[in-house]
């Protein structure tokens, strides 16, 4: 049997086992109705919805359900616990941590949502035709496409950033706008304890480059080190609780 198949038969499985009192959320096509933009949903294998007090509320892409939960977000309130969202080869709905992303700015998507999911990662990775395109989970959508808890500028000297230490919280998403002062050579950079974002190229000419991180590593001294000779630039502090005991002291 192949791993899809595995994968399909054990979630079946799971609902039918998990208790008969739970329905399975399903998205009906031209009758349900987007919970933000209300739009129709025609194209249910790219809608999703999550439970709220006990209702499903369907959405008509990824992008309109993000914007509720940035919304949710800004007013402090916890995200739902249920999110769902439809495989785009087959159109059932999967929770989202069996979910995979396919972020995309090649193939058309309802309300420009730029984001394609999938039961699976294989059929993900299958779609993906481009080098700039995306293959994530949900806290990476979450992280890449909502909306950023702060914005910081960085200008790259030849010696050293400004500002020196950029402060953060943790579970922040933080979005870097770079800038090089540098007219010679690209300046090349990391943050040391975050390797998950990768070496940063910062072109000379002026051109900004953003990236973005999920402050999920609480910490007072991440070095943001040069790559090419280790030379220590800045630092990245992270303050926040380190345990859960600590969180709830």
């Amino acid at each position: 049997m192949r791993p899809k198949q595995i994968l399909l038969l054990s979630f079946m499985l799971l609902l039918l086992f998990s208790g008969c009192t739970e329905k399975q959320p399903e998205i009906t096509s031209g009758v349900d109705a987007c919970s933000v933009c209300n739009m129709i949903i025609d194209q249910t294998n790219q809608a999703c919805g999550f439970v709220e007090q006990g209702e499903f509320k369907p959405f008509d892409s990824p992008g309109c359900l993000l914007r509720q939960l940035d919304e949710m977000k800004k007013e402090n309130q916890a995200f739902p616990t249920e999110i769902y969202f439809a495989d785009y080869k087959a159109g059932a709905l999967f929770p989202q941590k069996l979910t995979t992303f396919l972020l995309t700015d090649h193939i058309p998507t309802v309300m420009n949502g730029r984001v394609l999911t999938f039961a699976t990662k294989e059929d993900a990775q299958q779609m993906s035709k481009f080098p700039d395109e995306v293959i994530t989970d949900f806290q990476g959508y979450l992280t890449l496409r909502g909306r950023p808890d702060k914005r910081v500028m960085i200008e790259l000297h030849e010696e050293s950033i400004f500002p020196e230490v950029v402060s953060v919280s943790k579970g922040d998403i933080v979005e870097w706008s770079c800038i090089s002062t540098n007219s010679k050579t690209d300046v090349k950079f990391r943050i040391q304890g975050y390797e998950e974002i990768g070496e940063i190229v910062v072109p000379t000419g002026g051109e900004i480059v953003r990236i973005r991180m999920l402050a999920e590593r609480p910490g007072s001294g991440f070095p943001i080190m040069r790559t090419s000779d280790g030379k220590v630039l800045g630092m990245l502090k992270v303050s926040g609780a380190h345990t859960k005991d600590e969180e709830s002291m």
